[in-house]
Protein backbone atom coordinates (compact mmCIF):
# COMPACT_ATOMS: atom_id res chain seq x y z
CA UNK A 1 0.00 0.00 0.00
CA UNK A 2 1.30 3.72 -0.90
CA UNK A 3 3.08 5.11 2.23
CA UNK A 4 0.39 8.13 3.02
CA UNK A 5 4.19 10.47 3.36
CA UNK A 6 3.72 9.93 -0.22
CA UNK A 7 0.91 12.46 -0.05
CA UNK A 8 2.02 14.79 2.25
CA UNK A 9 1.31 17.83 0.94
CA UNK A 10 -1.66 18.72 3.18
CA UNK A 11 -4.75 17.68 4.28
CA UNK A 12 -7.21 17.86 1.13
CA UNK A 13 -4.53 16.05 -0.77
CA UNK A 14 -3.80 13.08 1.48
CA UNK A 15 -7.65 12.58 1.34
CA UNK A 16 -7.84 12.33 -2.11
CA UNK A 17 -5.08 10.24 -2.23
CA UNK A 18 -6.55 7.65 0.41
CA UNK A 19 -9.68 7.90 -1.31
CA UNK A 20 -8.26 6.95 -4.32
CA UNK A 21 -5.65 4.07 -2.92
CA UNK A 22 -8.66 2.77 -0.20
CA UNK A 23 -11.62 3.45 -2.35
CA UNK A 24 -14.02 6.34 -1.66
CA UNK A 25 -16.76 5.00 0.23
CA UNK A 26 -14.37 2.52 1.72
CA UNK A 27 -11.96 5.50 3.04
CA UNK A 28 -15.53 7.71 4.77
CA UNK A 29 -17.01 4.38 6.25
CA UNK A 30 -13.41 3.86 7.74
CA UNK A 31 -13.57 7.70 8.57
CA UNK A 32 -16.42 7.37 9.88
CA UNK A 33 -15.57 4.92 12.38
CA UNK A 34 -12.68 6.80 13.22
CA UNK A 35 -15.26 9.49 14.33
CA UNK A 36 -17.82 8.00 15.54
CA UNK A 37 -16.39 5.53 17.82
CA UNK A 38 -16.61 2.31 16.12
CA UNK A 39 -12.95 1.77 16.07
CA UNK A 40 -11.39 3.19 19.03
CA UNK A 41 -8.28 4.74 19.50
CA UNK A 42 -6.24 1.73 20.56
CA UNK A 43 -7.23 -0.32 17.87
CA UNK A 44 -6.58 2.44 15.26
CA UNK A 45 -2.87 2.66 17.17
CA UNK A 46 -2.71 -1.09 17.18
CA UNK A 47 -3.92 -2.44 13.76
CA UNK A 48 -2.31 0.02 10.97
CA UNK A 49 -4.57 -1.01 8.46
CA UNK A 50 -5.48 1.30 6.93
CA UNK A 51 -2.29 3.44 7.81
CA UNK A 52 -3.31 6.18 10.14
CA UNK A 53 -1.24 8.16 8.78
CA UNK A 54 -3.78 8.98 5.65
CA UNK A 55 -5.57 10.77 8.60
CA UNK A 56 -2.47 12.44 10.63
CA UNK A 57 0.30 12.35 8.33
CA UNK A 58 3.19 13.59 10.40
CA UNK A 59 1.18 13.86 13.63
CA UNK A 60 1.62 10.32 14.23
CA UNK A 61 5.20 9.78 14.21
CA UNK A 62 6.40 13.10 15.48
CA UNK A 63 3.77 13.21 18.65
CA UNK A 64 5.42 10.53 20.36
CA UNK A 65 3.78 6.83 20.98
CA UNK A 66 0.46 6.65 19.95
CA UNK A 67 -0.08 4.42 23.11
CA UNK A 68 0.32 7.68 25.75
CA UNK A 69 -1.89 9.87 23.99
CA UNK A 70 -4.78 9.19 25.57
CA UNK A 71 -2.79 9.67 29.20
CA UNK A 72 -1.75 13.55 27.32
CA UNK A 73 -5.18 14.21 26.41
CA UNK A 74 -4.42 13.95 22.98
CA UNK A 75 -6.67 10.88 21.83
CA UNK A 76 -9.44 13.20 20.48
CA UNK A 77 -7.19 14.05 17.65
CA UNK A 78 -7.90 10.85 15.65
CA UNK A 79 -11.69 11.96 15.34
CA UNK A 80 -10.74 15.68 14.52
CA UNK A 81 -8.71 14.37 10.99
CA UNK A 82 -11.27 11.72 10.45
CA UNK A 83 -13.88 14.92 9.86
CA UNK A 84 -11.38 16.81 8.56
CA UNK A 85 -10.76 14.59 6.06
CA UNK A 86 -14.46 14.02 5.37
CA UNK A 87 -14.59 17.72 4.96
CA UNK A 88 -11.99 17.45 1.95
CA UNK A 89 -13.48 13.86 0.55
CA UNK A 90 -16.93 13.65 0.71
CA UNK A 91 -19.32 10.27 0.88
CA UNK A 92 -22.83 10.46 1.94
CA UNK A 93 -22.42 7.00 3.68
CA UNK A 94 -20.80 9.86 6.29
CA UNK A 95 -23.80 11.56 7.43
CA UNK A 96 -24.85 9.82 10.18
CA UNK A 97 -21.26 9.80 11.26
CA UNK A 98 -21.27 13.82 10.77
CA UNK A 99 -24.34 13.82 13.14
CA UNK A 100 -22.93 12.13 15.79
CA UNK A 101 -19.68 13.84 16.35
CA UNK A 102 -21.79 17.06 16.57
CA UNK A 103 -22.46 15.86 20.01
CA UNK A 104 -18.86 14.47 20.69
CA UNK A 105 -17.44 15.69 24.24
CA UNK A 106 -14.52 17.65 22.44
CA UNK A 107 -15.09 21.09 20.97
CA UNK A 108 -12.77 20.69 17.99
CA UNK A 109 -14.81 17.68 16.88
CA UNK A 110 -17.99 19.44 17.36
CA UNK A 111 -16.28 22.36 15.21
CA UNK A 112 -15.32 20.08 12.19
CA UNK A 113 -18.46 18.44 12.21
CA UNK A 114 -20.22 21.65 11.10
CA UNK A 115 -17.70 22.35 8.94
CA UNK A 116 -18.49 19.60 7.14
CA UNK A 117 -22.44 19.95 7.61
CA UNK A 118 -22.10 23.36 5.97
CA UNK A 119 -19.35 22.43 3.24
CA UNK A 120 -21.49 19.54 1.89
CA UNK A 121 -24.79 20.98 2.73
CA UNK A 122 -26.42 18.67 5.44
CA UNK A 123 -29.59 19.36 6.41
CA UNK A 124 -30.10 16.85 8.48
CA UNK A 125 -27.78 18.78 11.13
CA UNK A 126 -29.33 22.32 11.27
CA UNK A 127 -31.10 21.26 14.34
CA UNK A 128 -28.02 19.86 16.33
CA UNK A 129 -26.08 23.28 14.93
CA UNK A 130 -29.37 25.19 16.15
CA UNK A 131 -28.59 23.67 19.97
CA UNK A 132 -24.89 24.14 19.59
CA UNK A 133 -24.96 27.90 18.17
CA UNK A 134 -27.61 28.55 21.12
CA UNK A 135 -25.17 26.17 23.51
CA UNK A 136 -22.18 25.63 23.21
CA UNK A 137 -19.38 26.89 25.50
CA UNK A 138 -16.95 27.13 22.65
CA UNK A 139 -17.19 30.53 20.40
CA UNK A 140 -15.46 28.51 17.41
CA UNK A 141 -17.64 25.66 17.67
CA UNK A 142 -20.75 28.96 17.79
CA UNK A 143 -19.17 30.38 15.08
CA UNK A 144 -19.45 27.07 13.01
CA UNK A 145 -22.47 26.05 13.37
CA UNK A 146 -24.39 29.58 13.17
CA UNK A 147 -22.30 29.59 9.52
CA UNK A 148 -24.05 25.87 9.33
CA UNK A 149 -27.26 27.20 9.67
CA UNK A 150 -26.72 29.63 7.30
CA UNK A 151 -25.98 26.68 4.28
CA UNK A 152 -28.46 24.04 5.33
CA UNK A 153 -31.15 25.62 7.72
CA UNK A 154 -34.97 26.55 7.28
CA UNK A 155 -36.77 29.38 8.37
CA UNK A 156 -37.43 27.32 11.39
CA UNK A 157 -33.59 27.79 12.30
CA UNK A 158 -33.97 31.71 12.49
CA UNK A 159 -34.23 32.44 15.66
CA UNK A 160 -30.42 30.48 16.43
CA UNK A 161 -28.87 33.34 14.18
CA UNK A 162 -30.95 36.17 15.78
CA UNK A 163 -29.99 34.92 18.91
CA UNK A 164 -26.46 34.97 17.80
CA UNK A 165 -25.92 38.38 16.69
CA UNK A 166 -26.15 39.19 20.33
CA UNK A 167 -23.66 36.57 21.50
CA UNK A 168 -20.91 38.38 23.67
CA UNK A 169 -18.48 37.44 21.30
CA UNK A 170 -18.17 39.83 18.32
CA UNK A 171 -16.99 37.18 16.50
CA UNK A 172 -19.81 35.42 17.12
CA UNK A 173 -22.23 37.89 16.59
CA UNK A 174 -20.71 38.91 13.17
CA UNK A 175 -21.06 34.92 12.30
CA UNK A 176 -24.46 35.29 13.12
CA UNK A 177 -25.33 37.99 11.07
CA UNK A 178 -23.55 37.03 8.26
CA UNK A 179 -25.42 33.24 8.53
CA UNK A 180 -28.73 35.02 8.35
CA UNK A 181 -28.02 37.30 6.07
CA UNK A 182 -26.91 34.00 4.08
CA UNK A 183 -30.49 32.04 5.11
CA UNK A 184 -32.48 34.55 4.22
CA UNK A 185 -30.96 34.38 0.45
CA UNK A 186 -31.11 30.86 0.41
CA UNK A 187 -34.51 30.69 0.73
CA UNK A 188 -35.33 33.73 -1.13
CA UNK A 189 -36.87 35.83 1.85
CA UNK A 190 -36.22 39.24 3.21
CA UNK A 191 -34.47 39.33 6.05
CA UNK A 192 -37.48 41.24 8.13
CA UNK A 193 -39.39 37.81 7.46
CA UNK A 194 -37.17 35.91 9.50
CA UNK A 195 -37.05 38.70 11.77
CA UNK A 196 -40.72 38.52 12.12
CA UNK A 197 -40.84 42.02 11.34
CA UNK A 198 -43.48 41.71 8.12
Amino acid sequence: MPDPRSHAAGPAARARAAAEVLGAEAFANWCSEVLSGVIGFEELAATQDPDPRWLADGAWDSWGPATTWPERGLAYWPRVWAARSLLHQWHPVAEPAILHGLTDDHWRVREMCAKVAAAHALSSAADACAQLAAHDGSARVRIAALRAIGAVGEGEHAPALIAGREDQDPTVADAAASALLRLAERLDRPVASLLGEE
